[in-house]
């Protein structure tokens, strides 16, 4: 991913993304905004504790900074679902949806995440794209492989044509998970081995890169046509929110894209 910086605000781009110019994308860091305190200073969301003329004003620069207006993002209510909503308007309103799809021109839409893995895709046969927030709930439940499929069925996407990026999140090296959590990604990816045993543990360490690739590997999106930026949250606390570092109330970063 490239580093960008527009009128204070940084965020991030995915390389194999950034060719197409009928397209907005993006991944915040936390720079920026006028947050404060621990939710320094880009904070994206309003379920943290934070003034909501705050968030509101964070999300006019972010959207100011990258050519469009507030009102024409459309983000859901996440619960870690494997629920994929279609966007047809920016009035549109996703309850209990961790993934987005949309061909609207315009309609930019994203998610949020503060550790959990943010999945942007873009179809550039059929103009279509896609937003998924996959925590570890959301990636046992494949919803990378739902919204490929809804997109197949509403747009005629082929997952061969589909761009992928995976964006900033907790990386393998630092996200223990107990034994509960490690016996579900076992039993479903052993072959994979994204989950690396500790020594003298019963806990273990989880890739969520490597299993959502391989979701989408296995969903038919071509290695090479997927971006994982490798960027962990969790050990960048200067650029990053991170809810295992800080707490489930600490601030919530983006991602999203935009046709135009």
């Amino acid at each position: 991913m490239n580093l960008k910086n527009k009128k204070s605000i940084k965020y991030l781009q995915f390389k194999n993304l950034f060719k197409f110019e009928n397209l907005i994308h993006f991944s915040t860091t936390r720079i920026g905004g006028i947050s404060s305190d621990k939710l320094e200073s880009l904070n994206l969301g309003y379920t943290v504790n934070d003034n909501p003329i705050n968030v509101t004003h964070n999300l006019d620069s972010l959207a100011h900074s990258l050519g469009f207006e507030r009102k024409q993002m459309v983000s859901p209510k996440q619960t870690h679902s494997c629920n994929v909503g279609i966007v047809k308007t920016e009035n549109d309103i996703f309850p209990n949806t961790d993934a987005l799809v949309t061909n609207v021109p315009k309609v930019c839409i994203f998610i949020r995440t503060a550790d959990c893995v943010p999945i942007i895709l873009y179809d550039p046969v059929q103009n279509a794209a896609a937003a998924i927030h996959s925590g570890w709930k959301s990636t046992i439940q494949e919803i990378s492989k739902h919204t490929i499929e809804t997109m197949q069925k509403e747009f005629g996407t082929k997952p061969e044509d589909l761009i992928a990026g995976i964006g900033p999140s907790i990386g393998p090296e630092v996200y223990e998970i107990g034994p509960e959590v490690a016996e579900q990604f076992y039993n479903q990816f052993s072959k994979d081995h994204v989950v690396t045993a500790i020594e003298n543990s019963d806990k273990g360490l989880l890739n969520l890169w490597k299993v959502n690739k391989q979701i989408l590997l296995n969903s038919g999106i071509p290695e090479n046509q997927i971006e994982i930026a490798g960027i962990c949250t969790y050990s960048n606390p200067e650029l990053f929110y991170s809810a295992r570092r800080d707490g489930v109330k600490t601030g919530r970063l983006a991602t999203g894209i935009m046709l135009v």
